[in-house]
């Protein structure tokens, strides 16, 4: 029995000394409260070894219930400990849970090619043991745009005084959005800023990624080119973004303010042209009161029918106004004009608005070498197709 028992023994001592020869483990950083779902869970994946190493990958799959990041390079050093010289290796990682309960990390390889003292190679895997992280729910009422970070920063600048610009003048807007926790998925949409009263260009967002100890740091750049229609003040709304401050463990919020925008030479000139009549002569008066009567009759009268008749007879009447004055637009040259009405005749095709007019955006937007001057008489010619096209469609409904 006693031999038995040191044969187990003298058998189980290489396998011991393997064991702690090679050793990797996912190490998670101190937290007092227990992450949130999304919330980002900084960790290091360190791996102490006794053995002549001459090759080595890390294996870090895919996993169900976690989203990483790698953060910065590997670190090779050579540290004594328990009175024995190692190497040791460390990598740091941010785990990001997808969803709430009791996770689990899944185990980690690290394949590495040894070498013994008579030259003979061999790949052997190391492997973490599994950790178990126990996630919270995201508070009551969290929708998509739930963002949790450790610190979210804003910035709104503009290129000139937004209220007082000059006749036909553009004005860009430029916001810079960092989080410190968060990666470029998790970012929020770049908001639309569009009016009625404005024409609105807007590129896609600048997206910049950086790694630190902290935690991954994304930057996202979200600029406008803004022009308003008609030089008549109007104030664009504020806007609001919501997070989670994971340091504070409370919800707070960012704000681009409401901002005024218009022509300094409007209220000079609706001071000047203040008028005691009505500013205009009998022609324009009966146009009004036909519009006026256009609208109503189709109100006064019960008959669903005669309802739909005045308003199809008043939306050709419309658009062939506009299109009127699109041609009239386009001959003089008048490019900004020219994209406000051609919007406002595309308004329900928005596909179709977006590609039309994307060489008038070129010509009024553009910077630089993509600024380029544009044949407005071509760009009728699509307007006019689209529109006939919509009528078609319209009336064989």
């Amino acid at each position: 029995m006693v031999r038995w028992l040191a044969l187990l023994l003298i058998l189980a001592c290489p396998l011991s000394a393997q064991e702690d020869a090679l050793r990797l483990e996912l190490v998670l950083d101190p937290r007092e409260t227990a992450p949130v779902q999304g919330e980002m869970i900084l960790a290091t994946i360190r791996g102490v070894y006794r053995r002549n190493i001459t090759n080595e990958e890390l294996k870090l799959r895919p996993m169900t219930d976690f989203d990483w990041t790698r953060l910065g390079q590997d670190s090779w050093t050579d540290q004594r400990i328990d009175g024995l010289v190692a190497k040791v290796f460390e990598r740091r990682i941010a785990l990001y849970p997808r969803r709430a309960g009791a996770l689990e990390v899944l185990p980690i390889a690290h394949e590495l090619q040894l070498i013994d003292k008579q030259g003979h190679r061999d790949t052997v895997l190391v492997r973490t043991a599994p950790v178990r992280i126990d996630v919270a729910e995201k508070p009551a009422g969290a929708g998509d745009d739930w963002l949790p970070v450790r610190a979210l920063e804003l910035s709104d600048s503009w290129d000139a005084d937004a209220a007082r610009l000059e006749d036909r003048q553009s004005v860009k807007r430029r916001v810079v959005l960092r989080a410190l926790g968060a990666t470029p998925e998790m970012m929020p949409h770049q908001p639309s800023l569009r009016e009625p009263w404005l024409i609105t260009f807007s590129p896609p967002a600048e997206r910049d990624f950086q790694v630190t100890e902290a935690g991954p740091v994304t930057t996202l750049v979200w600029t406008w080119s803004l022009r308003p229609i008609t030089g008549e003040p109007g104030v664009l709304p504020e806007v609001t973004i919501p997070y989670f401050d994971t340091a504070l463990r409370q919800a707070r919020t960012v704000t681009l303010p409401a901002t005024p925008i218009g022509y300094a030479s409007f209220s000079a000139n609706a001071a000047s042209g203040w008028r005691k009549d009505l500013g205009i002569g009998q022609p324009h008066l009966a146009i009004a009161v036909i519009a006026f009567l256009v609208v109503l009759v189709p109100t006064l009268r019960g008959r669903a029918g005669a309802s739909g008749m005045f308003g199809r007879w008043r939306s050709r009447w419309r658009q062939r106004s506009d299109l009127h004055k699109l041609r009239r637009h386009a001959a003089k040259g008048e490019t900004a004009l020219f994209r406000t009405r051609a919007q406002r005749l595309l308004e329900t095709e928005p596909t179709a608005l977006e590609r039309v007019l994307r060489p008038v955006d070129a010509a009024l937007f553009g910077a630089g070498k993509d600024r380029s001057d544009v044949d407005l008489r071509s760009v009728l010619d699509d307007v006019e197709r689209q529109v006939r096209g919509n009528s078609s469609r319209r009336g064989g409904r």
